[in-house]
């Protein structure tokens, strides 16, 4: 990828001058110029990894293709930053708005700018991913450490202007949505996983790492967290959560491995409604921020968002009528996956977001906020472990349906 050395830190680096280059360099302006430009802040306490900011510039003159406004994105500037650029959310945004959205079915904002002043070569991230992923837990302890001090004193800068798509009606995961939102939802994911289901294209998408790869490195995040997690909530949880986050504690790379032996597709990674917004003239799903992609189960995905959106008094019946729903919007696009082998990916998903997301308000490398990340985030946990009452989980790991 091209690297560029004209790229801001901070917001208050984003000055006209240096918007007008960015738009010259993209063929969005030809001769008019950003006199003027206001910042306006949105998606605090939502997009933990970057701050999101709507610019709105001045023109000395119209022209047909500049926009009204943008969104620009950059790292945020918490101690957040170390962890996204320590696996590269950063790096494979801008790769995606250059290479993979001009392919994509499903609906995301227009590219506009992107610039970063360093990369990594995909090849290389990968092997590095295989040989972490074979070194002991303590050995990758100590390597995390080293990495996020050594980021800290070389951070890199990047930079993604987009489409401002904040007219239409935005996702909300604290507030949810309707049924009928749900479906339409599971609709976009369907479109998403099936045009990249066992595909030879994901072979050519090195920079995108399989998730079985950084099998180690979640649950390193998990055993920093946990014991910590268990003592904070040691009056809340029931023997049966107890036996889960335990049993998480001995199973979680198998878990994380388990999943990418399933039938593979690409996966967004952070599919919840913070990250959609709903185009209700054309009645179409926008999915936004593609930071934490990776290939894997589409169970993720699925158990990702539904653990996120649906409330905690959701029915049984009810998620079997919605994962049902997914099921035949992937088989109307050519993928025809079994009932029972999806709930099985599903339920391991489930899984999976409880390894993620229970210890995570007290992981010392990720800042949630002090208002609606951590109610957020407390929501998300109950909910899941909500869905996982039912499930086998001693034993699913070998007891994959074909």
């Amino acid at each position: 990828m091209h690297i560029q050395t004209n790229i801001p830190f901070r917001l208050d680096e984003v000055t006209p001058a240096w918007l007008t280059t960015a738009l010259h360099e993209s063929g969005i302006l030809k001769d008019a110029k950003v006199t003027d430009l206001t910042q306006r802040i949105i998606g605090e306490e939502r997009g933990f990894l970057g701050q999101v900011v709507i610019l709105k510039p001045i023109y000395s003159e119209k022209e047909a293709s500049a926009p009204e406004s943008m969104v620009l994105k950059i790292p945020t500037p918490l101690k957040n930053r170390k962890m996204g650029q320590s696996i590269g959310v950063y790096e494979k945004e801008i790769r995606f708005y250059r290479d993979l959205k001009p392919k994509l079915r499903v609906r995301t904002p227009a590219h506009y700018y992107s610039a970063l002043n360093a990369y990594d070569d995909p090849d290389l991230v990968i092997e590095r991913l295989r040989t972490l992923n074979r070194l002991a837990m303590p050995l990758i302890a100590i390597l995390a450490i080293v990495v996020a001090w050594f980021i800290g004193l070389f951070p890199r800068r990047y930079v993604l202007l987009i489409e401002d798509v904040s007219h239409f009606r935005m996702g909300d995961q604290l507030n949810g949505c309707s049924e009928k939102d749900v479906r339409g939802v599971l609709d976009a994911m369907a479109i998403l996983h099936a045009q990249f289901w066992d595909s030879e294209q994901l072979e050519s998408m090195s920079w995108i790492a399989p998730v079985e790869l950084t099998s180690k490195l979640i649950h390193l995040t998990y055993l920093q967290a946990v014991e910590k997690y268990k003592r904070a909530s040691k009056d809340q949880l029931s023997e049966h959560q107890l036996g889960l986050i335990n049993w998480l504690k001995e199973n979680g790379i198998r878990l994380t491995e388990g999943q990418g032996s399933c039938s593979r597709t690409l996966l967004h990674g952070d599919f919840r409604l913070d990250n959609l917004c709903f185009d209700d003239t054309a009645g179409e799903v926008l999915v936004l921020d593609w930071q934490t992609m990776t290939t894997g189960s589409s169970g993720m995905d699925l158990a990702y968002f539904l653990s996120a959106t649906l409330p905690l008094e959701t029915t049984e019946e009810s998620i079997n009528e919605m994962i049902e729903h997914y099921r035949q919007a992937l088989k109307q696009r050519g993928v025809d996956v079994s009932r029972k082998r999806l709930r099985w990916q599903y339920d391991i998903g489930m899984l999976s977001m409880l390894h993620r997301i229970a210890p995570i308000l007290f992981q010392e490398q990720l800042e949630l906020g002090t208002d609606r990340g951590p109610e957020l985030m407390q929501g998300w946990i109950d909910k899941t472990f909500k869905k996982l009452e039912g499930i086998d989980f001693e034993h699913i790991l070998d007891q994959m349906p074909a």
